[in-house]
């Protein structure tokens, strides 16, 4: 009887186990500031993907390596990626759309919820820490 009970628990256990979808957390709409050891270097809005669509256009917030009260406002294009092992996790890429008289471009990937990575000009990805405002 008792072995018939633990396969019985066991089918259970499996089938509700198969039977979760599991959906990944929307970080639509939401606005993140990111930081290095000194103080903000990106303040950015992840805007609201709807369907299929994967790409939009953004306009992010680049902090003054001096002096991080000043800031320049510059406008890109992110998309939204999973990746093709996990569809349950979404990751963001973006770039900053370069202007005749604009001197510098900047890349940056974002994993949810706390960490991006950051490129200027042609430089080497630097880390920092975001988190929610």
């Amino acid at each position: 009887m008792l072995k018939i009970k633990n396969k019985i628990g066991i089918l259970l256990l499996v089938l509700l186990t198969i039977s979760q979808k599991i959906y990944a957390k929307n970080y639509d709409f939401q606005t993140f500031t990111c930081a290095d050891e000194i103080g903000p270097r990106l303040k950015f809005s992840i805007p609201g993907f709807e369907g299929n669509e994967l790409e939009k256009k953004i306009t992010f917030k680049v902090y003054e390596s001096k002096n991080r009260k000043t800031y320049i406002v510059k406008k890109g294009n992110i998309k939204k990626l999973s990746s093709p092992i996990d569809t349950s996790y979404f990751y963001y890429k973006a770039h900053s759309v370069k202007k005749t008289n604009d001197y510098f471009e900047i890349n940056f990937e974002f994993y949810p919820p706390s960490h991006l990575l950051i490129q200027t000009f042609n430089s080497q990805f630097s880390d920092l820490v975001c988190w929610k405002n």
